[in-house]
């Protein structure tokens, strides 16, 4: 089991979980889901663009681990940004997963009414259907935007965090206003050469330990969250066991030297500008029955 966090609002959070993006053969996502639980995971993150919140629910239940010690995190869709809409969309949530509460939901993109959402979320928390809120991909300006029209600061943000990608006038801001940064991508969704660095091998090497785990743990080093997605229970098991070795700080700063900066997800770098969130948007107003 991992060790756990402080959020700003006084919960703790896990410092390791399991992410269930892509994972939408909800068979194979319930199988997963109770693998990790079964194996020391504690914290579950989903979305409801995901479409696999009923299999998590189904794996939470089914599990012998107490609901109480599972953290469950879900994301609110763009389409249900607003007051109301965004209250009934958790609550569907809610409903998907037979859950009575949620531990942390993030608003998932900064479009649309995220002001009209967020209060939403604000609401939700002092109603205790929700222990925590915070938001996904909002970079600094878009926080400390927020800040000035919230009562509830943002427990967490959630965006694309790893070694080509390190995000540190972000962390920067976030550490100095008490916002934890857990890191989706933390492997670069394997897509890159991000396992094949050198630098990453030969620590890799030097702790007997897989260049998966040495990008995770150096992640959990800056003081991120990670919620690495995983199917298989082999990779399950390599992806927790990071906490028995620490690097030292000349390791952690020649890895700093590996970032590009850059986003390596593809559906990030689309959605860089406003006519990409405003067709997203229309694309998926047509779900809502559905979610």
């Amino acid at each position: 089991m991992t060790a756990t966090i402080q959020l700003n609002n006084g919960i703790e959070i896990p410092r390791e979980g399991l992410g269930v993006y892509q994972l939408t053969d909800l068979t194979e996502c319930k199988r997963v889901v109770l693998d990790a639980l079964e194996n020391g995971y504690r914290l579950i993150d989903t979305a409801q663009i995901y479409h696999n919140e009923a299999a998590v629910g189904a794996a939470i239940r089914e599990s012998a681990v107490p609901r109480e010690q599972i953290f469950v995190t879900t994301k609110v869709w763009l389409p249900f940004y607003g007051d109301q809409m965004t209250i009934d969309a958790v609550k569907r949530s809610l409903k998907r997963m037979s859950l009575d509460y949620l531990d942390l939901v993030l608003l998932h993109e900064p479009y649309g009414d995220y002001y009209g959402a967020y209060r939403a979320l604000e609401r939700l928390e002092r109603e205790g259907l929700v222990r925590a809120i915070g938001v996904s991909n909002f970079d600094a300006s878009q926080l400390l935007d927020l800040s000035h029209h919230a009562e509830i600061p943002p427990a967490v943000n959630q965006v694309e965090f790893n070694v080509y990608q390190q995000q540190v006038p972000l962390r920067r801001f976030q550490r100095a206003n008490q916002i934890a940064l857990e890191a989706w991508a933390p492997l670069g969704e394997a897509q890159e050469p991000i396992l094949r660095e050198p630098l990453v091998h030969q620590l890799a090497a030097k702790y007997h330990k897989t260049p998966g785990q040495i990008l995770l743990r150096f992640l959990t080093q800056q003081g991120a969250i990670v919620i690495p997605k995983a199917a298989q229970h082999q990779h399950l098991m390599d992806n927790i066991r990071i906490w028995d070795f620490t690097m030292t700080p000349g390791e952690l700063g020649m890895l700093a030297k590996l970032d590009k900066g850059r986003w390596l997800s593809p559906y990030r770098r689309a959605l860089t500008t406003t006519q990409h969130y405003m067709d997203l948007i229309d694309q998926t107003k047509n779900q809502q029955r559905r979610l």
